[in-house]
């Protein structure tokens, strides 16, 4: 069984910071994503399972208005390439959109209203909603890698949901951190074919956080050199008995 532990903003820097070990597993570095002009989450998630450059498909002309209804066919990632994949709530394959509609939303309002009661009212609703779907997915996922599935991915975005409000909470960022170590733990000692991977990192905006070009991946296994987040597919797909 080889497994995917794709995490949305996983900071290199902070994973180093913070030191733990079983997200940094035997191998990592920084995630390369040089050929994109922006960091965006549905254009690398999507350029990760299909192997190609999908922000030409994904972005508008002007660079700025992001496609999130953009759905990538099993048939088209590497995914197929498995007898038996599970894939839990990636975008541009299979996520909830209803949860991230709310929570893009949220986040607007916030920034929209000049009331710090108000503001203060949303970031709670803001985080509570990021926590609830977590999870969910983290039931999903550990129940998954009880099965007899031969490829299993699992997208967790609270580090970024949580991030762009919350980013200058060191302690509250270091506490989700905990929650994706703890939760690698665990597959740890289900296979030995692990990939921690992140689209891209989180850069401190005030107190708010923003997209950075620092993406993470490691391995329980093998050195994989500066890989192109378009290179996984290949590399994943070729472990494939």
């Amino acid at each position: 069984m080889i497994v995917v532990i794709a995490i949305d903003a996983l900071e290199f820097d902070l994973v180093k910071e913070f030191n733990y070990e079983n997200l940094k597993q035997e191998f990592y570095g920084k995630t390369n994503i040089s050929e994109f002009s922006q960091p965006r989450t549905m254009v690398l998630w999507s350029s990760f399972m299909t192997g190609e450059n999908k922000e030409k498909e994904i972005v508008a002309k002007d660079g700025k208005k992001v496609n999130w209804d953009y759905k990538i066919s099993l048939e088209k990632t590497f995914f197929s390439k498995f007898n038996k994949p599970k894939i839990i709530d990636l975008p541009g394959f299979n996520y909830d959109k209803a949860v991230h509609d709310k929570s893009r939303n949220l986040l607007k309002n916030y920034f929209e209203t000049e009331s710090s009661e108000e503001k203060k009212k949303i970031l709670q609703e803001y985080n509570k909603d990021a926590m609830y779907h977590h999870k969910t997915v983290r039931e999903e996922f550990l129940t998954a890698i009880e099965n007899d599935y031969d490829f299993i991915l699992g997208y967790f975005s609270a580090i970024d949901v949580i991030g762009h409000l919350n980013f200058g909470n060191k302690l509250l960022m270091k506490m989700l951190y905990k929650e994706m170590d703890e939760i690698t733990a665990i597959v740890r000692k289900k296979t030995d074919k692990i990939f921690v991977l992140s689209d891209h990192g989180m850069i401190a905006i005030g107190n708010f956080g923003d997209h950075s070009t620092h993406g993470f991946w490691s391995t329980n296994f093998k050195e994989l050199n500066n890989p192109k987040i378009t290179d996984f597919a290949k590399i994943i797909s070729g472990l494939k008995k």
